[in-house]
């Protein structure tokens, strides 16, 4: 035999070799994509999970801070309303001790005047801040509330790309 009959004789069952190679790894690498996207739902599953955990938690932060009436259940602009308030009772108190027409009276009367303008300010700012949906117009609790829902949101479109993804690939 020469070179060109065993090339000949060879060449049939070499390409049936490659092809079963192929069809053996084209089978390994079809499964491959759905257990990737199985095991990714899974973790976005899980991670959804922790999320809701975790906005259970500060939810309840939030009641309990607000009930009891600490300051990170209050916004910066709802604790500058606060704190004018305090001060424009300070200036009433300070006032009612004075003699009647005395100097102190007139510089107190003068400074309430001040706290009242300056809670004027702060209630108007709360109230823009507000309407206006900015951070400064909501507590710390409530900001980490706020942040959890966003993460849950993500988790859940997450879980549902995941979900597309999967029967794509199971119907290839």
């Amino acid at each position: 035999m020469n070179m060109k009959s065993i090339c000949k004789a060879c060449l049939p069952a070499a390409a049936a070799a490659v092809f079963a190679v192929a069809g053996v790894t084209a089978c390994a690498q079809s499964s491959l994509p759905v257990k990737e996207d199985a095991a990714q739902l899974r973790s976005d599953k899980a991670a959804l999970q922790r999320q809701l955990k975790r906005l259970e938690s500060d939810e309840a932060t939030l009641k309990s801070d607000t009930a009891s009436g600490r300051m990170t259940a209050e916004s910066k602009d709802a604790y500058a309303v606060y704190t004018a308030k305090k001060a424009v009772t300070g200036e009433e108190r300070d006032i009612a001790a004075d003699k009647k027409a005395s100097l102190q009276m007139k510089a107190d009367k003068a400074a309430l005047h001040r706290q009242i303008k300056r809670l004027e300010v702060a209630e108007a700012k709360l109230k823009a801040d507000t309407a206006e949906g900015k951070m400064a117009a909501e507590s710390k609790d409530a900001e980490k509330v706020y942040k959890d829902q966003r993460a849950d949101k993500g988790e859940k479109k997450d879980i549902a790309a995941d979900k597309a993804k999967l029967k794509a690939d199971e119907k290839k």
